[in-house]
């Protein structure tokens, strides 16, 4: 009886987690008289790419999601850099001010995003770089380069330090011994970072649509906003779009799954 309700629960979360996906899917494959129809269909009578052609052609949801593609890509591998070196330099070097700085990091990333957007559309319309992309990726960083490299440090203090000074005694430089002694043992906790900017910067919302009002520079999320207007939606151009958005994410986490589960334990145990 005990293993009957945990599978009785089991499937109804997976019920209700997986049925809007289905339908969501099955939407963009669905002719519109189905899709607008008072009947309901769990399988579409008829199967059709309409909507993904009306979303790729019509509504430039394939140069939307090139734009999504090109900021999330520069986003993650700028931030994995800069992340892994600063959470490196906190645990490893020792300067003056190292523990307020790196108490000052998790306090810049607790700052809550609608504080922030006012202040750096005036600093992107100043510098010009409003209607690019190269806003999105500036201003993406400035709150995922804090949270990866919190998330860093507790996987470098987890790496002994003996492994490195072996390898500065052996004739390494500090250099060398990061690349070839630390990186490669940190590759789990990097691989989970890069992941978490991936999906930040692929699912933003609020600074996407301040920043860029052209549909040049638009991303995924405003482009499938665009396809609310007023109280009229366009379900089969939004559903197809919502499946080119999810497929590249789902994708992602199901081969990164166990480098997202390592990163993310690190520092829970004391090695």
């Amino acid at each position: 009886m005990k293993k009957f309700v945990v599978y009785v629960t089991v499937f109804f979360y997976l019920f209700v987690v997986l049925l809007p996906l289905y339908w969501m899917f099955r939407s963009s494959i669905s002719e519109n008289a189905e899709m607008y129809g008072v009947a309901i269909q769990f399988f579409p009578s008829t199967l059709t790419f309409a909507q993904f052609d009306a979303a790729i052609n019509k509504w430039r949801f394939g140069q939307y999601l090139g734009n999504t593609i090109t900021v999330a890509v520069i986003t993650t591998t700028l931030t994995t850099v800069m992340a892994s070196l600063a959470a490196y330099s906190l645990v490893r070097i020792r300067y003056p001010g190292r523990g307020a700085f790196a108490r000052s990091i998790l306090f810049v990333y607790l700052i809550p995003g609608g504080l922030l957007f006012i202040p750096i559309f005036i600093l992107m319309q100043r510098i010009q770089l409003l209607n690019s992309l190269l806003a999105l990726v500036v201003t993406y960083q400035t709150f995922a380069i804090p949270f990866c490299t919190w998330m860093l440090i507790g996987y470098f203090k987890g790496i002994p330090a003996e492994l490195e000074e072996a390898a500065l005694i052996d004739g390494c430089t500090r250099v060398q011994a990061l690349t070839r002694v630390m990186i490669p043992l940190a590759a789990p906790g990097m691989v989970a970072a890069a992941i978490f900017t991936f999906t930040l910067a692929w699912n933003e919302f609020l600074f996407a649509l301040v920043l860029c009002s052209s549909n040049s520079c638009r991303t995924l999320p405003i482009g499938l906003a665009s396809l609310v207007r007023g109280d009229i939606y366009l379900w089969g151009p939004m559903m197809a779009g919502s499946v080119m958005a999810a497929i590249p994410v789902m994708i992602l986490y199901m081969t990164a799954q166990r480098f997202v589960v390592a990163g993310l334990a690190a520092g829970a145990v004391k090695g």
